[in-house]
């Protein structure tokens, strides 16, 4: 089953009623399989505000959003056709150089980390892409999900997770966003299907908001990955604690990288 006709969570128990159907899955922002990307930033799932509006119940202009199932005049995932599959992977792929969409706020903390350990690696020149855990969006934050439809979710979507991961070139940098997404990784669920999680040494202190840093690689099917991981999330980090966490990826890479403080930024 492609990705985007799944619904193998859409009104299940453990979930109920937080899928939400109308927003088709999304696998990743950007071209995960494009010959430039160096970094992929691996976070849980799509916001809802990715498609609607603040009310909740207005979908956004077809331009700044991706695809939902009203442009397909469609109710069900399972009735999509191949040019339906098509036109939603493509504009997964053109989300950021499509001179029309405003950016999910998420993605502006994200470039303003990454611009400042190596301005090279941008969403907009294909560089950099990011690679969600959970392909579906959901009526409420991750944090707001009861544990089972949480452990549901990320079950389902393993194998999807999985064959995007697989897409992406040999040796590029992944950054794990968070406890949840570090845990993930390690679950012997998923260890089972294949993925192999090796860690260098021990937990690093970022700062004193206790934001731990993690260094090692992913091995996924004939693929190797370094990774760099941290605990808390980017966006419950302050400006100050993103600086921080910058300032410590540059020093875990080898050769390290000259960390760029604001003021230097082209």
């Amino acid at each position: 089953m492609t990705i985007e006709k799944c619904h193998r969570c859409v009104g299940s128990q453990a979930c109920q009623n937080q899928v939400v159907n109308e927003c088709l899955p999304v696998s990743a922002f950007g071209n995960v399989s494009g010959k430039s990307v160096k970094v992929a930033i691996i976070g849980l799932n799509p916001a809802l505000n990715e498609f609607y509006h603040s009310d909740y119940i207005t979908l956004k202009n077809r331009s700044q959003r991706l695809a939902a199932l009203s442009d397909y005049n469609l109710t069900s995932r399972a009735d999509l056709q191949e040019a339906d599959i098509k036109d939603a992977k493509k504009r997964r792929e053109e989300y950021f150089i499509n001179a029309d969409r405003e950016w999910h706020s998420h993605f502006e903390k994200l470039e303003g980390l990454i611009s400042r350990i190596q301005p090279l690696w941008s969403f907009v020149s294909g560089r950099l892409v990011h690679i969600d855990l959970v392909a579906c969006s959901t009526r409420v934050r991750w944090s707001d999900l009861l544990d089972d439809c949480q452990k549901e979710l990320l079950t389902n979507c393993r194998s999807h997770f999985l064959t995007t991961l697989s897409q992406l070139p040999n040796g590029t940098m992944l950054l794990l966003d968070g406890s949840r997404v570090l845990s993930e990784m390690k679950n012997d669920e998923i260890k089972k299907l294949g993925l192999i999680f090796e860690q260098e040494g021990e937990k690093k202190l970022i700062n004193i908001q206790w934001n731990y840093g993690y260094i090692g690689k992913l091995k996924w099917a004939d693929k190797e990955f370094p990774f760099r991981g941290w605990s808390m999330p980017v966006g419950k980090l302050s400006q100050l604690w993103r600086y921080d966490l910058s300032a410590w990826i540059c020093g875990t890479l080898n050769p390290p990288l000259r960390f760029l403080p604001v003021a230097s930024l082209p």
